[in-house]
């Protein structure tokens, strides 16, 4: 447990300083297309991720998946010792943001404080997916852990798709309106078609759909929250992001759990859907999102 913790809090303290560098390194009018670039390497690797890490796991065991993601890191940290990125941010960007006024701002002000309660609710749909659907596998649909990561693989590059058909051919002209549609019904109905399907050619299927909707949702969303936010807080209100997304985790674990034990994978992955939808409906039930 102690190495789990100190393994996660790299990642958790990257990706936020990874977000907040895009605006600083891109122009404003291209902001979503650098966005939706960097969520199609971030789906380029992670289908390759899982696949490998399935295929490895499954010849070598468990452990041997443990020693991939140390060749992973070592990869990463060469990567990023030769990108060239600033050293240090300039005008409005350099004056230094306390934390309590990134809070301030992000849930004092709209529409932040509605995009990061999509977040937290988009960070449910995640987590949910990501403790269920090897469960579901194995349970459901007889599957071993190969057969689970294709199933990821395919949400993968349903995602992979629309991030690239945002970053290349199509600038929304409603892009709230757009995300209210993307994240109303297709965020937990994705959810709840794979909890009710029993083939695996379906659930396969319905991955993908729901990846298609979830980059086109990931993408305007933190697009419209970086566009939102003083440059001075990006990293600041980027952190609260990634502590709405990551936040949930835990959360959702606890109630999955309970779940679980009380019904069955399917039903719990079910009354998330639902509940995801829920959460969507009350959030978009003012026009804050839908007129950006």
């Amino acid at each position: 447990m102690v190495c789990g913790f100190l393994a996660i809090c790299a990642p958790s303290m990257l990706m936020p300083l990874v977000q907040a560098l895009v605006p600083s390194v891109s122009p404003p009018e291209q902001l979503m297309q650098a966005v939706a670039l960097q969520n199609l390497s971030m789906m380029m690797s992670t289908i390759g991720g899982i696949f490998l890490g399935g295929v490895v796991m499954q010849i070598f065991g468990t452990a041997a998946g443990f020693w991939l993601l140390v060749v992973a890191s070592c990869l990463g940290l060469l990567v990023v010792s030769r990108a060239p990125l600033p050293d240090r941010l300039t005008g409005a960007a350099a004056r230094r943001g306390s934390v309590r006024d990134g809070i301030r701002v992000a849930l004092g002000t709209e529409p932040l404080r509605s995009l990061l309660a999509t977040t937290g609710v988009l960070g449910i749909a995640i987590a949910t997916s990501s403790l269920l659907l090897p469960e579901f596998a194995r349970d459901v649909l007889g599957k071993e852990s190969l057969a689970a990561s294709a199933l990821n693989v395919a949400m993968s590059i349903g995602m992979m798709i629309t991030s690239m058909l945002l970053a290349t051919r199509w600038t929304p002209s409603r892009p709230g309106l757009l995300l209210a549609a993307f994240t109303a019904v297709p965020l937990g109905g994705g959810l709840i078609a794979i909890g009710l399907s029993r083939e695996y050619v379906v659930t396969a299927l319905c991955g993908f759909a729901w990846g298609l909707t979830g980059g086109v949702a990931m993408t305007l969303l933190r697009t419209l929250t970086q566009q939102h936010t003083p440059p001075e807080l990006m990293g600041r209100v980027m952190g609260l992001v990634a502590m709405a997304q990551n936040g949930a985790f835990p959360i959702t674990a606890l109630l999955l759990v309970g779940l679980v034990a009380a019904t069955s994978v399917s039903t719990a992955m079910i009354v998330a859907g639902v509940l995801c939808c829920l959460l969507v409906a009350i959030i978009n039930v003012r026009p804050v999102v839908r007129q950006l």
